[in-house]
């Protein structure tokens, strides 16, 4: 909420002595819902900014007997420049995103789970990962509206991009100490090890797309 009272105040503020300006609401990822305002200075380029949030998912489940809880929650304030190369609804889109967008794994076990190769009873003990996308990062894509017009009322918009960042992620446990299966026992080390495979694993992902769909009202 404080947020989006943040970007209202701002919008508010570049909102002043302006016109041939629009709001703008909409649905769409990573956010569930959009909210912003545009404003074209010519036929050929204007700025925007929006808030997109609202995406939470929580779901549970068992894997090899350990009980995971699973939950992921996206948002993020962006601050883009639109270029109309053709004078027209279409656009070119650059811009800066700053994102909460992350998803927390909680595993609590009473079966077996594999460490860095290595087997371990997870009897009451935990392995939580938190995978995290980047704060800042830069946005590319293109959209359709918010074009210069003398045309007042409701209208649409659309865009799709790409947010450009690759996500990060951390494991805390209480396996740390505990025996194996062969003899030995689960070390840092192996912990460390077993968190930089889902690093590399997630390093093939290097931009989030980015949607929204919606309306516009031009005043």
């Amino acid at each position: 909420m404080k947020k989006q009272l943040a970007l209202a105040a701002v919008l508010a503020a570049l909102s002043t002595g302006i016109h041939a300006q629009d709001s703008y609401i909409g649905v769409g990822l990573p956010g569930l819902y959009t909210l912003g305002y545009a404003y074209p200075f010519s036929s050929s380029w204007g700025l925007r900014g929006d808030y997109a949030g609202g995406l939470n998912v929580s779901k549970d489940g068992n894997q090899d007997g350990v009980n995971v809880t699973g939950t992921f929650k996206a948002s993020r304030l962006g601050a883009f420049a639109d270029w109309y190369p053709f004078s027209g609804a279409f656009r070119l889109v650059g811009g800066l995103t700053v994102n909460d967008i992350k998803a927390d794994i909680s595993g609590v076990g009473s079966g077996t789970a594999t460490v860095n190769g290595q087997t371990v009873n997870m009897s009451g003990e935990t392995y939580n990962v938190q995978i995290k996308f980047p704060s800042t990062t830069p946005y590319l894509g293109i959209g359709y509206g918010h074009q210069k017009s003398d045309n007042k009322g409701f209208g649409f918009y659309a865009d799709l991009g790409v947010m450009i960042g690759t996500f990060t992620a951390d494991a805390t446990t209480s396996l740390v100490g505990k025996p194996t299966s062969s003899g030995g026992t689960i070390s840092q080390a192996d912990v460390d090890a077993q968190t930089q495979k889902i690093r590399d694993s997630l390093g093939n992902i290097s931009v989030l797309p980015s949607a929204s769909l919606g309306l516009l009202y031009r005043y």
